[in-house]
């Protein structure tokens, strides 16, 4: 099969389509379409009458169309989608082996349709992420472990541009000591990612972190965040940090606070947040699996190392 051109229809014909969808024969097929069968048209209503019909006399006829079939491709609570096939005017209908061939094409459709749902889900997460990240006055990248940038907010792609930048395309292969923290958030030759920083030019502290670690992926496929704190930066509004670069919530953000302003045993910290030791402890599993960290005082270093204590701290 040969492809020539696919995209949507040229305005007229589709003026023209949707005007004549109201009196397609078809409309009558729905429920053989919903339950999974191929809809032929001279099967279902009879060559001879199909001639008398609008929809063929007036629409399909002059574009030289002589009948047709829908192929379902999956079902939906709010619309069928189908795949047609059409036959020039004069030629025979279709052939048990055609249809055959057409129901042996029903399952890729359907994983090219669910495909095409993920992509757009994950395109409509991409772009609500990229606004979040683009909320931050500071440079924060995704890279790989060989300090390959992948995406970035817009403070990270104009850091990007800025001389002596050490993850500019002109820096490859990059430093060794930042190569070296790359691979640790990453995970190499480490029990777990973990984080680290590097002081830089201008007083700016670059902070590696590891990003969205999933067991069984090799360090090699693995990403790490890449954060650009110091004085230059505007600091973001109170939580903002914690939300976008670990998905904390608002409680397990006021648990942070909480932890980095007062050095208390649990059942203190349960006591002054008005919270059942239990939810502390459910609160600070949650955020140690967010950060990548094991215990309070990793977590204390990590946040430290972001400078959230002065910049995202509760007013």
């Amino acid at each position: 099969m040969t492809i020539d051109y696919a995209g949507a229809l040229i305005p007229d014909l589709e003026a023209g389509f949707i005007a004549m969808q109201e009196v397609d024969p078809a409309r009558a097929a729905v429920p053989l379409l919903a339950a999974g069968k191929i809809y032929v048209d001279h099967d279902f209503h009879g060559a001879s009458s199909l001639q008398r019909m609008p929809f063929y006399r007036d629409f399909l006829a002059p574009l030289g169309i002589g009948h047709y079939a829908l192929l379902p491709v999956a079902g939906d609570t709010e619309y069928l989608p189908v795949m047609s096939i059409q036959r020039e005017a004069g030629r025979r209908t279709f052939t048990p082996r055609e249809l055959q061939l057409m129901q042996a094409v029903q399952p890729h459709l359907r994983n090219a349709l669910s495909l095409r749902q993920q992509f757009r889900h994950q395109r409509a997460e991409s772009l609500i992420l990229k606004s979040t990240l683009d909320s931050l006055s500071f440079p924060l990248l995704a890279c790989s472990p060989q300090g390959r940038v992948v995406t970035g907010n817009t403070a990270g792609q104009r850091w990007l541009r800025t001389p002596g930048c050490p993850l500019s395309d002109n820096a490859i292969p990059v430093p060794a000591t930042l190569r070296r923290l790359l691979e640790q958030a990453c995970g190499r030759d480490t029990a777990e990612p973990t984080s680290g920083s590097l002081m830089l030019a201008d007083d700016d502290i670059l902070v590696t972190l590891p990003l969205c670690a999933h067991g069984g992926v090799h360090w090699h496929d693995a990403l790490a965040l890449v954060a650009i704190q110091g004085p230059r930066w505007r600091k973001p509004p109170p939580g903002t940090l914690l939300r976008a670069m670990f998905g904390l919530t608002p409680a397990e953000i006021r648990l942070v606070h909480h932890l980095m302003r007062h050095d208390e045993p649990l059942p203190a910290v349960a006591e002054q947040l008005r919270l059942s030791l239990n939810t502390v402890r459910t609160q600070l599993r949650a955020i140690f699996q967010k950060t990548h960290t094991r215990r309070q005082s990793d977590l204390i270093r990590l946040v430290g190392q972001l400078a959230l204590l002065r910049s995202d701290a509760c007013p």
